[in-house]
């Protein structure tokens, strides 16, 4: 995967950003609305040093790079996804209509009326990314990330181990908060570890402080 694209951004549309990076390679890579205003936005000094998180999308007939300003927005456009009905053009044109913070409190609210609204939702979909992201589209405040443990990073880190505690009815942000503290305890341990070995690990010690 293609992490990041870092370099001078050349040119900037409302549905793309052009840039050259050090070695001479320039990218083009599609975004929303939203991330080309915040890139379109900066001083020409700012724009000379960009760094363009990314996503490799590739099938059998075409290769299309998608760029975002941050990796909030990268998360939600891959979860936006899974909901059936919405491809990565959908997902760029909800992204483009609504930032992620709205996303996500509408979402939490349940707020059918403002989904319905963004452009490329009705309200059958509405309900549909209500019943399947409600739980899943939920970032850290800045408060929370400090007292993490994990600098944020968690949730998108552990996502589908948080979710099979919150189908358990669990609330996401104690769940969050169980495993922070659990790696805590023994940090040292879990450095060697993949994290697929460490959610077996930690799971029953997660399930313990959730009890």
């Amino acid at each position: 995967m293609i992490n990041a694209i870092r370099g001078k951004c050349l040119s900037i549309s409302d549905n793309s950003i052009v840039v050259l990076t050090e070695g001479g390679i320039e990218f083009t890579l599609e975004c929303s609305l939203k991330t080309t205003d915040k890139f379109r936005s900066l001083s020409p000094e700012e724009k000379t040093h960009v760094r363009v998180f990314s996503i490799l999308n590739h099938r059998e007939d075409a290769m299309t790079l998608f760029g975002f300003y941050d990796e909030k927005e990268r998360f939600c456009f891959t979860e936006l996804q899974t909901v059936p009905g919405i491809g990565p053009k959908g997902a760029l044109k909800i992204l483009g209509g609504i930032t992620v913070d709205d996303l996500v409190l509408a979402l939490d609210t349940q707020d059918v009326k403002k989904l319905s609204k963004v452009p490329g939702l009705g309200a059958k979909t509405a309900q549909k990314l209500i019943l399947q992201l409600r739980n899943v589209l939920v970032f850290d405040s800045e408060e929370e990330k400090v007292d993490g443990g994990q600098n944020g990073k968690t949730a998108v880190r552990f996502s589908d181990f948080i979710s099979s505690f919150t189908e358990m009815g669990y609330d996401r942000k104690s769940v969050i908060k169980a495993i922070d503290e659990v790696l805590g305890e023994n940090s040292e341990k879990y450095k060697s570890m993949d994290d697929r070995n460490i959610e077996k690990v930690i799971f029953t010690h997660v399930l313990r402080r959730l009890n």
